[in-house]
């Protein structure tokens, strides 16, 4: 069983969260933000931050609407999603896994991206958008290769 996947995103400005979301449906998720610093450029003169301002919580619909409209940079961004409440935020993978929350997306210094997902078909979808989409570095994360304690991109 594998843990999650790992990749390398380019370094600048794009819709990286359209493509990486692209084979799950964001719709079916409420979704935990933190650790957000995310920048977002409609017309690359003016930028203003990708996610609202004092928002912990954001509903897939949301989201749908932040990444299908906006250019972005990114820098740091936890996302965990959830199916109906969110009731947790688990900082590590044992929470994770004893948690309600189905997907946890961690991305630091604007290109280490990790994946975490509790549905083996959706990780695997995951993986080949990733791989189809010539992400670099892309490997799947086991408990023998997965040395991370927290679930944070701090």
């Amino acid at each position: 069983m594998y843990k999650g996947i790992s990749f390398e995103l380019p370094n600048g400005y794009g819709s990286y969260l359209k493509d990486i979301f692209q084979p799950i449906n964001v719709l079916d998720f409420d979704w935990d933000i933190t650790n957000i610093e995310a920048y977002a450029s409609s017309d690359s003169s003016h930028v203003n931050d990708l996610f609202p301002p004092n928002k912990e919580h954001i509903q897939g619909s949301k989201l749908q609407e932040i990444i299908e409209t906006k250019q972005a940079y990114l820098i740091f961004v936890e996302l965990r999603a959830f199916q109906g409440p969110i009731t947790s935020h688990p900082k590590t993978y044992k929470e994770f896994m004893a948690s309600d929350c189905q997907l946890i997306l961690l991305l630091a210094d604007s290109i280490y991206t990790t994946i975490y997902c509790k549905d083996q078909q959706m990780l695997h979808s995951l993986y080949e958008n990733a791989r189809n989409l010539g992400f670099q570095k892309l490997v799947y994360l086991s408990e023998q290769n997965d040395s991370r304690n927290r679930l944070s991109v701090w």
